[in-house]
């Protein structure tokens, strides 16, 4: 009498196991897609404070911090200051400015308009931005945003 001795995996039993790694991984495309947005979100975000805080240590000492910082005046006010080569990365689904884990709801409070001009001048659009940062006389500061 021969003993059978099988050893391996038959046909089916390889198909389930690739079926199941193929379930995974179209479950997973997803979740890293939009971990990669919030990830290129948060450098966009991270980028524009650290211009905001460009421009404010410029309006503060009065001297442009670095070369990508151009002060405007109008006698001795300074009525604007401009940070060039601001790299923000695409967002596909747009800049928010609703609901408490919003970007826009992280970036600094006293600029009175992140959203429209983020929204407006970027959108989807990744690349370098020069964000210009406008003092009125009433403590106010808006922001506008133009591709470079």
């Amino acid at each position: 009498m021969r003993k059978n001795n099988r050893k391996g995996f038959t046909l089916a039993e390889l198909l389930i196991v690739v079926a199941i790694i193929a379930v995974l991984v179209a479950v997973a495309i997803p979740i890293f897609t939009a971990q990669l947005e919030k990830s290129r979100d948060t450098t966009s975000v991270a980028n524009i404070r650290s211009s905001y805080a460009m421009a404010q240590a410029s309006y503060l000492s009065e001297v442009e911090s670095n070369k990508d910082v151009t002060i405007t005046k109008t006698g001795n006010k300074i009525t604007s200051i401009a940070v060039a080569n601001v790299h923000l990365s695409g967002v596909q689904s747009g800049w928010s400015g609703t609901g408490a884990d919003s970007t826009i709801a992280s970036l600094p409070k006293d600029v009175t308009n992140w959203s429209t001009a983020l929204t407006d001048a970027i959108g989807g659009d990744a690349g370098e931005y020069t964000l210009t940062y406008s003092y009125a006389d009433d403590g106010t500061i808006t922001v506008a945003a133009a591709k470079n």
